[in-house]
């Protein structure tokens, strides 16, 4: 079977000044797709739209030119809408290919997704026993879909979805994601989270134990945590390294490494196999699981910069969204962090349920109380998959415009969400305050030109149009 895999872009025009500053990260759920779908014996092709810079019609046209029997793309909510031309377009052109869509806006939205006909299938949680089984299907002259657990569509009218699929334990049994079927070599991960390049990334585990608000990664087998052997880990690491010529690698877990008792032969297998001093890497946790040893560990293993979801500077607000952490204990964290020599990102959200214009200044007061190397001021916005979404939906939020639900929203008009009583005029204002507090101070500019250096010029000019306001 031909299959083609579309990495959708964005409406970037929803962003405005912050346009620029999004690069194209590696999209490793679809690349774990692609390479079940090759193991599967499929004749694969990508198209990453929003790496290659192309247009509908660009897609379209090559789409047709390739004939492929079914069309998968990942969906994200800020990009639905795009999703939602496409396939009427490659409809259009492609008479009779099927259409299926993963990610987690298809999970939350799968049923309506195929009663709206803008995919045949929708795929929930993990994708890549179900893609395999819905090719067998499609495959087969009697088409059984109902056999296929973690599968919406529709029958007989109706939009069905089948029995969830159970969770899937053995991570370490999945193919090496297919990365040799992207433009890898135009990846980034985030301005503040580039140091080498050519960057892929790593899943060491999936799900988490927490249970914030806003996350919506219980959508897509957030549920269950589960991690890999933490020697098999660094067999991809060197895998990437040998095939690929990557300088960085970067851990998308929520939290890496959760447990500690993998960190240690994480760390000292990279160290014996000399992989630290070929390729250094990053990842995202809480600031609470950064001891003094664990931050030491990482450092001497070959991290150089920590992720942290600090979110807010007030107690209060963290314990709105069920953060359960304290900003005493991101103090903590942080200073155990410097200490070991890695780099610090401070991630935080500002328009939390119950914030005020004053919280937001304590929030980024903190951040540079923290001395963070880097930080990023998020407006907050409840994705459908989270607690929030849910709770919000029902109340008082009821917009599906679903391109505007991006963090970096420069029109308060199209904010999808702010707390009761907060201006989004005032909002969108403390949005661009807060960059210009954090990053145009002496010590911060003194940091990111002579010290780090590790955001390009471009950028950085990005960066101070991205503050006015």
């Amino acid at each position: 079977m031909r299959i083609l895999l579309i990495n959708p872009a964005m409406n970037l025009k929803k962003l405005g000044r912050f346009a620029k500053l999004l690069e194209p990260m590696p999209c490793i759920g679809l690349a774990y797709i692609a390479a079940a779908l090759e193991q599967h014996g499929c004749h694969v092709r990508v198209i990453d739209m929003f790496a290659e810079g192309f247009d509908l019609d660009e897609v379209v046209n090559r789409a047709a030119r390739f004939r492929p029997d079914l069309i998968g793309m990942t969906v994200l909510t800020p990009s639905a809408p795009v999703c939602s031309s496409l396939s009427q377009q490659l409809r259009g052109r492609l008479p009779g290919v099927k259409i299926v869509w993963g990610g987690v806006h298809a999970d939350v939205f799968g049923s309506d997704i195929v009663r709206s006909h803008d995919a045949d299938f929708a795929v929930h949680g993990d994708g890549e026993i179900t893609i395999c089984e819905l090719v067998d299907a499609l495959n087969a002259k009697d088409a059984d879909f109902s056999a296929i657990d973690g599968l919406s569509w529709m029958a007989d009218g109706k939009a069905v979805t089948n029995k969830a699929r159970t969770i899937n334990q053995d991570l370490d049994g999945l193919a090496y994601p297919a990365w040799h079927l992207f433009p890898y070599h135009k990846y980034g991960l985030l301005p503040f989270a580039d140091f080498a390049k050519p960057v892929l990334t790593i899943s060491g585990s999936r799900g988490c134990p927490y249970r914030c608000d806003y996350c919506s990664l219980i959508h897509t087998g957030g549920k269950v945590y589960r991690r890999r052997d933490p020697i098999k880990i660094v067999d991809e690491y060197e895998y990437l390294v040998d095939r690929f010529g990557v300088k960085q690698i970067g851990f998308i877990d929520p939290i890496f490494p959760l447990v500690k008792k993998d960190l240690e032969p994480f760390c000292t297998e990279l160290v014996a196999r000399g992989l630290d001093k070929k390729c250094q890497w990053l990842s995202e946790t809480r600031a609470d699981r950064l001891d003094l040893e664990t931050t030491q560990m990482m450092y001497d293993g070959g991290c150089r910069r920590v992720l942290m979801g600090i979110e807010s500077g007030v107690d209060m607000l963290l314990g709105n969204v069920n953060k359960n952490i304290t900003t005493d204990k991101v103090r903590v964290g942080v200073d155990n962090a410097h200490k070991a020599g890695l780099q610090t990102v401070g991630l935080f959200m500002i328009g939390m349920p119950g914030e005020t214009p004053q919280m937001t200044r304590e929030t980024v007061e903190f951040a540079v109380e923290l001395d963070l190397d880097f930080a990023k001021f998020a407006i907050t916005v409840p994705f459908p998959g989270s607690k929030l979404f849910e709770d919000r939906w029902q109340k008082d939020l009821f917009r599906d415009d679903w391109e505007n639900y991006t963090t970096f929203n420069p029109d308060p008009d199209r904010l999808i969400y702010h707390p009761h009583g907060y201006d989004p005029a005032t909002l969108v204002y403390m949005q661009s305050w807060a960059l210009r507090r954090f990053y145009m101070r002496p010590r911060q500019l003194k940091k990111q030109f002579l010290d780090l250096q590790t955001i390009s010029p471009k950028m950085l000019l990005y960066g101070i149009y991205g503050m006015a306001i």
